[in-house]
């Protein structure tokens, strides 16, 4: 698959799928068990049975069997930047809904139950902890319930190299902004060497 570099956004993500296909290192993870650890980290504590679901940056929506061990019966809707995603979406999984969007940009009108983030506030953006703070009260603002995402970085804050395509947050930064929201959170840091996951209730 040829791509052009005409969406920064996009383009090292559909590269990625061109040469590696549907397969967790075209997420950027760097193996397929890298990936599931999180998802396991980001559903344990929630209930989704009979919730309507939000997932953003969904990628090939891989953490939907992760929520079936938890729920007979949900209501999903993926998101994801990439059409090359969308479009595995929609031939793996039929009955739910997978939307080509950039959510941060121009979020859904309609609100969920849950909200969740694998992977979606990992990129070396400009303003990085900006972007992130920014996507946090976004995913919140539009979730009834609860809102739940993992984050590269820990505290310390991480070394950040210039030109790496992951930025490393600094974890106690981003709970103390969360705490402005809700004083219901639980934060998971034990699973994997730089990395976090929080998740917030309303």
């Amino acid at each position: 698959m040829n791509v052009k570099p005409t969406d920064e956004k996009t383009y090292s993500y559909r590269k990625r799928f061109g040469k590696f296909g549907i397969d967790a290192r075209s997420l950027r993870w760097k193996s397929k068990e890298a990936a599931e650890v999180r998802y396991k980290e980001l559903t344990s504590d929630i209930n989704f049975e009979g919730k309507n679901i939000l997932d953003v940056g969904c990628g090939f929506a891989d953490v939907i069997p992760f929520i079936l061990k938890k729920a007979k019966n949900i209501k999903y809707t993926g998101v994801d930047l990439v059409p090359e995603f969308i479009k595995v979406c929609k031939e793996k999984y039929k009955i739910y809904r997978f939307i080509n969007s950039d959510y941060f940009a121009k979020p859904l009108l309609e609100k969920f139950d849950i909200i969740l983030a694998s992977g979606s506030l990992n990129s070396n953006t400009p303003y990085a902890v900006n972007f992130r703070k920014k996507a946090i009260k976004t995913m919140f603002d539009h979730a009834n319930e609860t809102i739940a995402f993992n984050m590269s970085g820990g505290h310390p804050q991480p070394k950040n190299e210039k030109g790496k395509g992951v930025y490393y947050a600094d974890s106690m930064d981003i709970l103390n902004y969360c705490f402005a929201f809700t004083s219901r959170i639980i934060f998971r840091h034990h699973y994997r060497k730089n990395d976090f996951t929080i998740v917030m209730f309303r």
